[in-house]
C-alpha cells in the first residue's frame, strides 16, 4: 500500500510539473491552431453548401426538363446556368466568389426553383416581352422607367417589387407620394396586408434638360410583400397612385406593372373561378393615332390595340364605349373633350379569339380650345364567352393634346429707313401671342448682306401676353438688291421643341458720303456729356445752323451791295444830265486823252 501511495503521489507531483510548465505553452498554440481550424471549416463548410446548392439547381432542372418540349428545356438550361453564376463555387477569383452566406444560397436555391415552375406555367418568366404585362402611365411625363423585368412572387414568400420611377417632363418634380392601390380580393391584390400604410415618397425627381440620362434621372422604390398561401398562379395588375405639384397645382398619375405569382398545387389559374369556367381578360395593350401628334381643333384618328388574353375561351358580340373628360369654364357651359365625327361614341367587335388581337380605329375631334395637356379617354369593354356570359372591362388611354403656338407681329418701323455704312437704325416692333400656349425663349435676329448686330432676347411670352423688339442694326455694306432684310423669330413650346417664323422688312444702306454721318444726324446715338451737358446731336444741329447762318449774313451783304451800286448808277445818270443843261457844248465833247466826263466819273 505504501509503494502504491508513493507511486501515485510521484505521478501527481509530475502531472503538476507539467501543468505547471507545459501546459500553458501547448494551450496557447492549440488556440491559435483552433481557429485557423474554424474559419476554415467554415470556408469548407460554404464551399460545400454552394456546391450542394449548384447540384441542386441543376438536378431540379433536368427533373423538369423531361416534362417540356425542347424550346421550354433550353429556356430551363439558362435559367440554371444563371442562378448557378450567381450562387458561385470558385474562391480563386474573389469578384466572382458568389454568395457568401447560407441564408443568400437558400433565397437562391428557392427563387431557382420558382422561375423554373413559373417558366413551364407560361410562356415567359420574365414577362418582359409579354405585351399583357407591359407597364403604363396615365401620364406622359411621369412615368415606369427603365427596362421592366416582371417580378416573380411564390405563395408563401416574400417578393420584392420594384417600381422604377422617371419624369419625362422638362420641369422637375420634389415630393411625390406613391400608393400601391390594395385589395382584399385575393384575385385583386396576391399580398398579405401586413401594415396600415405602403405610402412611399420620392424628394427629387428631375426632369429633361439637366445633362442627366434617363438612367440617371431614374428613382426607384421597393416594397417587400408576402405572397398569401391561397394566391392562384398567372399574371397580376398592380397600380400605383403618384401624387405631386407642377407649381401650384396637384397633378396625379396611374402608373400599372405587374407580378407574376405561382401559385401553391391546386390554387388554380387566376382566371378560374368556383365553376371551372374561364373568365376572359379583354386589355387595352396600347394605341396609335393619325396624326401621331394631335393639335386642338384637328380630326384624328385613335387606333386602339385589343388582346384578348385568355387561352381558353374566345370572346364575342363586344361593344366599346368611349367617355371623354368635359372641359368647360364653369359647370353650366360643359363639352367634351373629343367629339366622335360619327355622331356616336361606341363601337362594336364580333369577336376575338383565344390569346387573340385586334385593332379597333374610331375618328374623332379634339376641341379646338383644350388646353395643351394629356386627357384621359376612357373605353369600356362589354362582350360575352362562348356561354354567353357577359362580362365588363374597362381600360383608360391618355392622349396628349398640342396647342398650335399663334402670335401676330405690329407693322416694323424702322428710324432712319436708310442709313449709310457704319451708321445705326432703330427696328422696333411688337409679338402678340394669339394662342393657348406659352412661347418659351423667344429670340429675334436680323439677316441681311447688308447690316449686321440687332439681336434681342424676349424670353417667355404667356398667352394673351406681348413681347417688344427694339433693336439697333449697323450699316456693314452698300445695299445691292431691293433692300430687303430678314427678322427671324425662334421660340420653344412647352416640349422644348423649337420652332422659327421669318418676318421681311426693307432698309437701304448706302455708301458712307465721308461727312461722318450727318446724312443721317437724325440716328445718330445720343451720348451725353457730363462735364458740359451737351450731345453729338446738339453739336451737330449747332453746327448746320452756323452755316446756314453764315450764308443768309454773306446773303444779306452781297443785296446791299448790289442795292448800294444801284443807286450810285442813278446818280451819275442825274449829274450827266446837269451837267448837259449847263454846257451845251460838252455834249459830245472828249479831253485830250479822249475820255468824257461821264467815262472820268464812272
Amino acid at each position: 500500500m505504501t509503494m502504491k501511495m508513493k507511486k501515485t503521489g510521484i505521478a501527481l507531483l509530475a502531472a503538476m510539473l507539467v501543468l505547471g510548465n507545459v501546459t500553458p505553452v501547448m494551450a496557447t498554440q492549440t488556440s491559435g491552431t483552433q481557429q485557423t481550424t474554424q474559419t476554415q471549416t467554415k470556408t469548407d463548410t460554404l464551399q460545400e453548401e454552394k456546391e450542394d446548392a449548384v447540384k441542386e439547381i441543376g438536378d431540379y432542372g433536368s427533373i423538369i426538363k423531361l416534362k417540356t418540349d425542347a424550346e421550354t428545356a433550353k429556356k430551363i438550361d439558362e435559367l440554371v446556368a444563371k442562378y448557378q453564376e450567381l450562387i458561385g463555387t470558385a474562391d480563386k477569383d474573389k469578384n466572382k466568389s458568389g454568395l457568401s452566406t447560407s441564408a443568400s444560397i437558400e433565397d437562391c436555391v428557392s427563387s431557382a426553383k420558382a422561375a423554373i415552375d413559373a417558366l413551364v406555367a407560361g410562356d415567359d418568366n420574365s414577362g418582359q416581352d409579354d405585351s399583357t404585362v407591359s407597364p403604363s402611365s396615365t401620364s406622359e411625363f411621369v412615368m415606369v422607367g427603365g427596362d421592366w423585368v416582371t417580378p416573380v412572387a411564390t405563395y408563401g414568400q416574400n417578393v420584392n417589387i420594384v417600381l422604377p420611377v422617371v419624369n419625362m417632363g422638362s420641369v422637375n418634380l420634389a415630393n411625390i407620394s406613391v400608393t400601391p392601390v390594395i385589395s382584399n380580393t385575393v384575385t385583386e391584390w396576391p399580398f398579405e396586408i401586413e401594415t396600415s400604410g405602403y405610402t412611399q415618397t420620392i424628394t427629387d425627381l428631375p426632369g429633361k434638360g439637366n445633362g442627366q440620362s434617363d438612367m440617371d434621372r431614374r428613382r426607384e422604390l421597393t416594397w417587400t410583400l408576402k405572397t398569401r398561401e391561397d394566391a392562384p398562379s398567372g399574371y397580376y395588375k398592380l397600380q400605383f397612385t403618384a401624387l405631386y405639384y407642377v407649381g401650384t397645382e396637384a397633378e396625379s398619375a396611374t402608373l400599372t406593372t405587374y407580378v407574376k405569382v405561382v401559385g401553391a398545387p391546386g390554387s388554380g389559374n387566376i382566371e378560374s373561378e368556383g365553376s371551372g369556367s374561364s373568365t376572359p381578360r379583354v386589355i387595352v395593350t396600347g394605341f396609335t393615332t393619325d396624326p401621331a401628334e394631335v393639335n386642338a381643333g384637328d380630326t384624328f384618328t385613335l387606333t386602339l390595340h385589343l388582346k384578348n388574353t385568355s387561352k381558353r375561351t374566345a370572346v364575342s358580340n363586344m361593344l366599346v364605349n368611349f367617355t371623354a373628360p368635359s372641359e368647360g369654364s364653369d359647370t353650366e357651359n360643359t363639352y367634351a373633350a373629343f367629339l366622335p365625327t360619327s355622331g356616336s361614341n361606341t363601337a362594336y367587335i364580333s369577336s376575338i379569339g383565344k390569346n387573340a388581337t385586334t385593332d379597333l380605329s374610331i375618328e374623332m375631334t379634339a376641341k379646338s380650345d383644350l388646353s395643351q395637356k394629356p386627357y384621359q379617354l376612357d373605353v369600356t369593354m362589354d362582350y360575352e364567352d362562348d356561354a354567353y356570359t357577359a362580362y365588363t372591362s374597362t381600360a383608360d388611354v391618355s392622349i396628349p393634346i398640342h396647342q398650335a403656338a399663334k402670335f401676330e407681329l405690329s407693322t416694323p418701323e424702322i428710324l432712319p429707313s436708310t442709313i449709310s455704312v457704319g451708321n445705326e437704325a432703330d427696328i422696333m416692333f411688337s409679338i402678340y401671342n394669339t394662342g393657348k400656349t406659352t412661347l418659351y425663349n423667344v429670340q429675334v435676329k436680323f439677316e441681311g448682306d447688308s447690316i449686321t448686330g440687332g439681336e434681342s432676347f424676349i424670353g417667355k411670352i404667356e398667352s394673351g401676353g406681348t413681347g417688344t423688339v427694339d433693336a439697333l442694326v449697323t450699316g456693314q455694306e452698300a445695299t445691292k438688291d431691293d433692300g430687303t432684310i430678314k427678322a427671324v423669330i425662334t421660340y420653344e413650346d412647352e416640349s422644348g421643341n423649337e420652332s422659327s417664323y421669318e418676318q421681311e422688312m426693307t432698309l437701304v444702306v448706302t455708301e458712307d458720303t465721308g461727312l461722318s454721318g450727318l446724312d443721317d444726324w437724325d440716328m445718330e446715338e445720343v451720348e451725353y456729356d457730363a462735364s458740359t451737358g451737351s450731345s453729338k446731336k446738339v453739336v451737330i444741329i449747332t453746327l448746320i445752323g452756323v452755316v446756314l447762318l453764315t450764308i443768309a449774313v454773306v446773303i444779306i451783304i452781297l443785296l446791299k451791295k448790289r442795292k448800294a451800286k444801284k443807286l450810285l448808277a442813278e446818280e451819275l445818270d442825274l449829274l450827266e444830265e446837269d451837267e448837259e443843261e449847263t454846257d451845251p457844248a460838252a455834249d459830245g465833247e472828249k479831253d485830250e486823252n479822249g475820255k468824257d466826263d461821264a467815262d472820268e466819273i464812272s
